[in-house]
């Protein structure tokens, strides 16, 4: 993979890639990877600001610390915060109990806007 706008496009490109993934993981019942695909969206969306910044973005931790920078120093409406805590709790549902279909239908919604937003700020 290359750096620069090709990265940010990739990572952008992922992030759509696995929110549509989503609803085809809830047809075949498989709940873990429905509910990890909406945190891999996320965190591609994430993935691909903190690029354009030149950011490290290579682990979970610092996907939280470009979140931070992007809602305390940049400016970026304080209600990601909460939509980045809902995308990570989804991640975790991978590793433990999945949400319910439904609940995992309405975070594809809520990081669809999640990901619209981060786009938005470049």
């Amino acid at each position: 993979m290359t750096t620069g706008a090709d990265t940010i496009a990739y990572h952008r490109e992922r992030s759509r890639h696995f929110l549509d993934l989503v609803d085809d993981e809830l047809a075949c019942g498989e709940l873990e990877e429905a509910s990890n695909k909406v945190w891999g969206a996320a965190a591609h969306a994430i993935k691909a600001a903190a690029e354009r910044r030149g950011w490290e973005n290579h682990t979970h931790a610092l996907l939280q610390e470009a979140m931070q920078r992007l809602i305390g120093d940049e400016g970026a409406p304080p209600h990601l915060w909460g939509q980045y805590m809902m995308a990570s709790a989804y991640h975790q549902g991978f590793y433990a109990w999945p949400p319910p279909a439904d609940g995992i239908r309405y975070g594809k919604e809520i990081i669809s806007v999640f990901i619209d937003t981060l786009e938005s700020l470049d």
